[in-house]
């Protein structure tokens, strides 16, 4: 039994319908309902504890038990650090690092459950907890603690069974992403710079991610725990050089 928390739509989605294609229970906690009928949503704030507790209690009042975690609920804004609200802030660090507690917090009990196989704990953190992009303190800073966070879950709840790690992605082709390049004059030649960025020689898809998250969510990584997994198509090993001629 799987939840994954902003499961209805981009990289969630894609993750939601990774399992389900394995066969497994897949419960999104969101708002929105995913259009896929194997995905069954369970509307939920996660930055409300009594939400949270509520999910839970339903996940295993309907399944029995929770096997698989996915913290992937996130949101951004783009405001330089000195033009930032406390209200941009706070909602950024709500949703991206306390929605990751709070579901963390109650997925630990229903997860050490008789019946549970394998319990794994994956959060989808950033490459901008690693470097950054103009404009996405706030982003970068909230993505830095979920690193963090996942090296503590794993080293409090090993001994209970539990894994935890982190996926760190790149940039992948969301709505999101493609309206960014749609709106620029030059689509063709912004998505080529960025391209270049990427030693692979494209840009990532949300199925690069799921497959990922999947990989570190199944027995196939039972001895992974405490890891941030990099997906970003090489990009941050590329380093940055004036064109030689």
């Amino acid at each position: 039994m799987v939840v994954v928390t902003g499961g209805s739509q981009n990289i969630g989605l894609a993750i939601a319908q990774r399992f389900a294609e394995s066969g497994a229970a897949v419960v999104s906690a969101d708002r929105l309902p995913p259009e896929d009928d194997r995905i069954e949503l369970m509307q939920t704030d996660i930055t409300s504890e009594a939400q949270v507790v509520a999910l839970m209690e339903n996940v295993v009042q309907r399944h029995g038990r929770l096997d698989v975690l996915i913290n992937n609920a996130g949101v951004s804004v783009e405001v330089p650090i000195q033009e930032m609200s406390e209200e941009q802030w706070e909602r950024v660090m709500n949703v991206n690092v306390k929605g990751a507690f709070l579901t963390t917090k109650h997925a630990l009990k229903p997860m050490t459950c008789e019946g549970v196989i394998d319990p794994a704990i994956v959060n989808i953190a950033s490459i901008e907890a690693l470097g950054a992009n103009p404009l996405h303190a706030a982003y970068a800073a909230s993505k830095g603690a979920i690193t963090a966070f996942t090296h503590n879950t794993a080293l409090e709840y090993g001994e209970h069974g539990i894994r935890c790690n982190a996926v760190s992605p790149g940039w992948i082709n969301t709505p999101f992403n493609d309206a960014l390049l749609s709106g620029h004059p030059n689509r063709s030649q912004l998505e080529s710079q960025i391209k270049s960025l990427h030693p692979v020689g494209r840009l990532g898809q949300v199925t690069d991610i799921a497959e990922a998250v999947f990989w570190l969510a199944s027995g196939a990584a039972a001895f992974v725990s405490g890891q941030t997994l990099v997906v970003d198509g090489g990009r941050l090993s590329k380093l940055p050089l004036p064109e030689l001629q």
